[in-house]
């Protein structure tokens, strides 16, 4: 049990792997929202909303960023990442 729980620790979340693809691309959080966006359609998320996935942790304001939606940034921030 130790093993895991250490091995976690070390273990990027979702938001912090976020913030990394952003600072990667060199884009601004607007500029990445509205990438973000695209082609969500009217699943889009508000700028108070992508704010809550950028934010300290330890913030009320914190919401965790899901499996699903890393999946769409990673696709969306990697092929821009790529290009750099």
């Amino acid at each position: 049990m130790v093993y895991i729980t250490a091995r976690r620790k070390n273990r990027k979340t979702n938001n912090e792997r976020l913030r990394e693809l952003i600072a990667t691309t060199g884009l601004t959080q607007p500029q990445a929202l509205a990438l973000f966006n695209r082609a969500l359609g009217p699943a889009a998320y508000s700028a108070s909303a992508w704010k809550s996935f950028l934010v300290d942790p330890r913030s009320t304001r914190f919401r965790p960023f899901k499996d699903a939606l890393l999946a769409h940034a990673e696709k969306v921030f990697g092929s821009i990442a790529a290009r750099r």
